[in-house]
């Protein structure tokens, strides 16, 4: 069975989103406080959901649906790293980037455009890494 380039890219893209921690670890009581712990408690939250409705649909709407949910998810993150502030802003807003980033190469691809390159899954699972040391995960790991 061959897969479409759009459902491709979206399973290649959850992949990189998922968290492997169950809380914030204990460097938030140190270092961040209610906000931080909050903020960080609704990025995993809103990481897990997209792990588990992502890419599930075929076609190009499928791709389009998935790139919705990525933008969508992005800009949760984006938000939740505000009211976080400091370090987990910073690489709330990085790897925000790079689901946006995946949202529009699922875009391109939805519409027929096969030139729109891949997003980088490489800087994405870094960025994914950096989100979890300023969230205090332990046990973190993406994809």
């Amino acid at each position: 069975m061959r897969m479409s380039a759009a459902k491709l890219v979206g399973a290649l893209a959850i992949g990189g989103v998922l968290i492997g921690s169950t809380a914030c670890g204990p460097v938030d009581s140190i270092t961040g406080g209610g906000k931080k712990k909050t903020a960080c408690k609704n990025i995993e939250t809103e990481l897990k959901s997209v792990a588990s409705s992502g890419g599930s649909a075929t076609g190009s709407a499928g791709a389009e649906s998935t790139a919705q949910t990525f933008s969508d998810a992005a800009a949760k993150i984006r938000s939740e790293g505000q009211n976080a502030g400091g370090d987990v802003e910073t690489a709330a807003t990085a790897f925000a980037g790079d689901l946006d980033d995946t949202a529009a190469t699922l875009r391109k691809l939805s519409s027929g455009n096969l030139s729109g390159g891949t997003p980088n899954f490489t800087q994405m699972q870094q960025h994914g890494e950096d989100l979890g040391k300023a969230c205090g995960y332990t046990g973190f790991h993406i994809g």
